[in-house]
């Protein structure tokens, strides 16, 4: 309740401060393009840190699975402690294929200077062919 609050206080908060200005801020360019910029860098940021996560996890995953096939722990005990599944891998490789795609799409946009809804359809066009080939990949795989 104590979160509710304070969100709503600080929300007044600002729309209070903003209540002298006559314009809007997503009407300004330069204040909307910061905005999406914003957004963009908290996006790639948790992006990055979501794909590093799950690396740790796979490389750690793998350590202890080799260590109870060296200390010969039973069947049993193995598989209910590590349910392997196919997911975090093809998730791992999912990510890797939308960060190259994505990266690829920011080079072409630094390359050709894009801007607006360009830039946008670029990042997008690439990350569609990101997945794309996420699929065809992860689906050789599992053949």
């Amino acid at each position: 309740m104590k979160k509710i609050i304070t969100l709503a206080l600080l929300v007044s908060a600002t729309l209070g401060a903003h209540a002298q200005s006559s314009t809007n801020p997503l009407n300004d360019k330069a204040t909307f393009e910061e905005f999406v910029r914003n957004i963009v860098i908290l996006l790639m940021i948790y992006m990055v840190t979501s794909f590093i996560l799950n690396m740790i996890k796979l490389f750690l995953n793998d350590r202890l699975k080799r260590k109870m096939v060296e200390t010969g722990t039973s069947e049993a005990i193995v598989t209910q402690l590590l349910d392997t599944k196919k997911s975090d891998k093809e998730n791992s490789l999912k990510w890797f294929f939308a960060l190259v795609a994505i990266a690829v799409g920011l080079g072409i946009i630094g390359c050709y200077h894009m801007t607006d809804i360009y830039a946008l359809m670029t990042i997008a066009f690439c990350l569609a062919v990101g997945f794309l080939g996420h699929f065809f990949l992860a689906g050789r795989l599992n053949k």
